[in-house]
């Protein structure tokens, strides 16, 4: 499997515009705690070690790494905005309930 630097970037061009396209300013995410799956045991199938995960330190750290030009950005960033995204997702297009 691959997916070009370019697709992604196309991708989260596409994800920015339709929150705009929607009038989207902001995103008030009500809860904080999530069942985290570290992501060196997402093919473990078997037994998955799950932690909890806070999208407000989540949120916090994000904005960090986008007021101080100088922070760099980790790996562990990726993990933020895949949590976000899935809080998002979530506010956006509530699963429903069968």
């Amino acid at each position: 499997m691959n997916i070009r630097v370019t697709d992604l970037e196309k991708a989260f061009e596409s994800i920015i515009s339709k929150l705009k396209n929607e009038g989207v300013e902001s995103i008030e995410i009500e809860s904080d705690m999530y069942r985290l799956i570290p992501t060196s045991e997402w093919q473990k199938f078997e037994k998955a070690e799950v932690s909890i995960g806070s999208l407000s330190d989540d949120i916090e750290s994000i904005k960090l790494l986008v007021d101080d030009e100088e922070r760099p950005c980790s790996y562990v960033d990726f993990d933020r905005v895949a949590s976000i995204l899935n809080a998002i997702s979530e506010n956006r297009n509530p699963a429903k309930a069968n």
